[in-house]
């Protein structure tokens, strides 16, 4: 794996049609985003008997939620009476779940309880056949994922590959970090695998985000493979690979900003899983984020972050991201103020050219000629695209054929 993202000139493997069609993206939603792992939260999320959370996955709407006995499980969020939608956003119940439409309940194990009027409407329904559908939970260093099949073609240990070996700097479980109090919620005006892609585009580090990371050039940056997920260093320094920068190691000093205790050097600074959840993690604290594709040119990303934990702990606010939106809360370009170049902020520069990429996308001139060779340049495009192509035709929702492209 190495040499073919060190030795092998990465070309484009998508379409362009796969960033604006509506058509691809129903296949999408239909295929690869109904048939993968997706992030829910962590577990210290899941505090008591009966809290829990809804997730869209791909098609799929789930409720993960702690049962009687302390486990996390996953049902279809739907009543198996008529199908209507039994729980919204995140919260507890207490002791069962009831459909709002006829009062059907389930227990917090999801089989269902009792039928209002059963012995006049339902006289031969035997309850102890019917149950919610099950969904597939799978927790990795804390974070909690769900698959919308309760035998997924891919279960979670082998989703994960190799990704359990690399070292990881965080435990979300000892207290040494505090949580922000809101999520942050970017609406950005891009394709969601523009934004993935940009985000593991090594090559553009050095450039559109010289002032405010600094780089690393494409030679002294890398991402490695594990399975289908990837992870980052740089490479800049003499004993080897970290987690950031050294151009903002050195801010971060001058600024005097607080370092979690305890971490080492060695872990990774941005690890990707497949397809839509990012994790970046540094020596002052933590980010979790994660897509959520509206459209074919619309994405949500969403971000929870974490700082570490001292008598003044700074804790990153919605309100202060440029382009916040009183209104709706969301954080768009719409509302940017000044340029993006002049915000101080690489996620704002990052969105500034996604959308960009994004409008070029939409003319029929539009090509990619090149693709930068090596892990710190633009290989992992290659290597992502056709994760994608390979789990749309594994799940027969794309006729594009990996060498057809």
């Amino acid at each position: 794996m190495s040499d073919y993202l060190t030795q092998t000139q990465p070309r484009q493997r998508l379409p362009r049609d796969a960033y604006i069609s509506d058509a691809w993206y129903r296949r999408e939603q239909q295929g690869l985003l109904s048939n993968t792992w997706r992030f829910v939260g962590i577990t210290h999320d899941f505090k008591q008997t009966g809290d829990y959370r809804c997730v869209q996955t791909g098609v799929f709407n789930l409720v993960v939620m702690q049962g009687e006995s302390g486990e996390i499980r996953a049902f279809h969020n739907h009543c198996e009476h008529r199908g209507t939608e039994l729980l919204e956003g995140s919260g507890c119940v207490q002791g069962q779940i009831i459909c709002p439409y006829h009062h059907w309940s389930y227990d917090l194990d999801g089989c269902l309880r009792s039928v209002p009027a059963q012995k006049q409407c339902f006289p031969e329904l035997d309850k102890n056949a019917i149950r919610l559908k099950t969904a597939s939970v799978g927790v990795f260093r804390d974070l909690i994922f769900v698959h919308p099949s309760d035998q997924p073609p891919l279960p979670f240990e082998k989703w994960l590959g190799g990704l359990g070996d690399v070292a990881w700097p965080h435990d979300m479980s000892d207290n040494s970090m505090v949580e922000s109090d809101k999520t942050l919620v970017y609406e950005i005006q891009c394709n969601w695998k523009v934004f993935l892609e940009n985000a593991i585009d090594g090559y553009h580090l050095a450039f559109l985000h010289r002032n405010t990371l600094g780089g690393p050039i494409p030679t002294r940056n890398e991402w490695q493979i594990f399975n289908q997920h990837m992870v980052w260093w740089s490479t800049e320094r003499p004993q080897g690979r970290h987690p950031v920068p050294r151009f903002v190691e050195r801010a971060m000093e001058q600024a005097g900003v607080k370092s979690v205790k305890g971490l080492g050097s060695d872990f990774g600074g941005v690890y990707v899983l497949f397809p839509l959840t990012i994790v970046t993690p540094s020596p002052w604290g933590l980010a979790i984020s994660w897509l959520e594709p509206q459209s074919a040119h619309v994405t949500l990303l969403k971000a929870r972050t974490w700082t570490a934990k001292s008598w003044w702990s700074y804790k990153e606010r919605p309100e202060d991201a440029p382009g916040f939106d009183q209104a709706t809360g969301l954080i768009k370009s719409s509302h940017w103020k000044t340029h993006p170049l002049q915000s101080g902020d690489f996620q704002t520069e990052d969105i500034w050219v996604c959308e960009k990429m994004q409008r070029s996308l939409q003319s029929p001139a539009y090509e990619v000629t090149a693709l930068a060779r090596g892990a710190g340049g633009e290989a992992m495009l290659e290597f992502f695209q056709n994760c994608v192509l390979e789990h749309m035709n594994q799940t027969g929702s794309s006729s594009v054929a990996l060498d057809a492209i």
